[in-house]
């Protein structure tokens, strides 16, 4: 996959192609619709799939206090792209010069490249103050013998799919529900940092991530069914992110992670935490024995669910 970071390096691709348009800042099924039906089309006409897209969001340029949590890290975008068969990632930053493009200018700009074809949702805005609409598109592809392909926009359960519905299911630990939006399960990534070694004398090891760099959603406190990725494998396990209160020792939230079936030592690995399935709250116990009584619960509970985690 080919990235280009501006809008002044365009002309270094000369392949023809298709390109799918959008802020694409969750990639949730919305969004996948949209380049999925690109892709398509560059597949059935032998042509490269290009997506142009912003490296940050437009909030941070017009209202910086205003911009949503991600969901996703720049790593985590790219490899969902490279993923989904993207020739071309136009990862273009919104700056003040980009917010200033009139539509018409902003389309000048991207013909450069060698396309055939337009693909967006039917929300797509663009231009200065969002003045180009599909109407806009319609004018112009119409005008330069291009096709322009509309996508309607994606709805789960009678509720459109959108970043900021998702962000609210993950803020409120909604995990499963964000997991049938975004059409993957919602993901932590992190180094394993030395905890207290409490889990280890009480037996449920761990591991554990620093979540205060996070620079994406958090999931809110509580345990979770989880699924756990380092060095090419899959584990299984049970996730808890919280401060710890029935020891009242903690002063910033972690995600500790007990993985079934693993014995070693992680501590500086990478590991991803997919999180499937939330069973229950935060909970202060009113003693140590209470605690691991219910840990042994959220394991079986765990351990017996119906759907398995895929």
């Amino acid at each position: 996959m080919v990235v280009i970071h501006s809008l002044e390096q365009l002309h270094t691709f000369t392949a023809p192609c298709v390109i799918a348009l959008g802020t694409f800042d969750g990639l949730h099924l919305g969004h996948k619709d949209v380049i999925g039906s690109a892709k398509e089309y560059a597949d059935k006409q032998g042509i490269s799939l290009a997506v142009f897209t912003f490296s940050n969001h437009p909030l941070s340029l017009i209202k910086p206090q205003l911009v949503p949590v991600a969901l996703l890290t720049q790593e985590q975008k790219h490899a969902c792209f490279e993923e989904m068969g993207v020739d071309l990632l136009l990862d273009i930053p919104f700056d003040e010069a980009l917010a200033n493009l009139s539509p018409q200018e902003f389309l000048h700009k991207l013909s450069v490249l060698n396309f055939s074809c337009l693909v967006v949702g039917e929300n797509f805005s663009f231009g200065k103050k969002g003045a180009g609409n599909i109407q806009t598109l319609t004018a112009f592809t119409q005008a330069n013998d291009c096709k322009l392909i509309v996508r309607p926009l994606v709805s789960d359960n009678g509720e459109v799919i959108s970043s900021t519905a998702i962000r609210h299911l993950i803020a409120a630990g909604e995990v499963a529900k964000a997991r049938h939006m975004l059409g993957r399960a919602y993901t932590l990534s992190g180094t394993v940092v030395y905890g207290n070694q409490r889990g280890n004398t009480i037996g449920f090891p761990t591991a554990n991530l620093a979540l205060k760099a996070t620079k994406i959603a958090v999931p809110a406190g509580g345990v979770y069914a989880v699924k756990v990725y380092f060095d090419g494998k899959c584990y299984r396990g049970m996730g808890n992110i919280g401060k710890n209160p029935t020891f009242g020792d903690v002063e910033e939230a972690r995600l500790e992670v007990n993985i079934f079936g693993f014995e070693g030592n992680l501590y500086g690995k990478k590991i991803t935490v997919a999180f499937h399935q939330r069973m229950r709250g935060e909970v202060k116990f009113a003693s140590v024995d209470e605690l691991v009584e219910q840990l042994h619960r959220d394991r079986e509970a765990v351990k017996n669910l119906t759907k398995p985690l895929a």
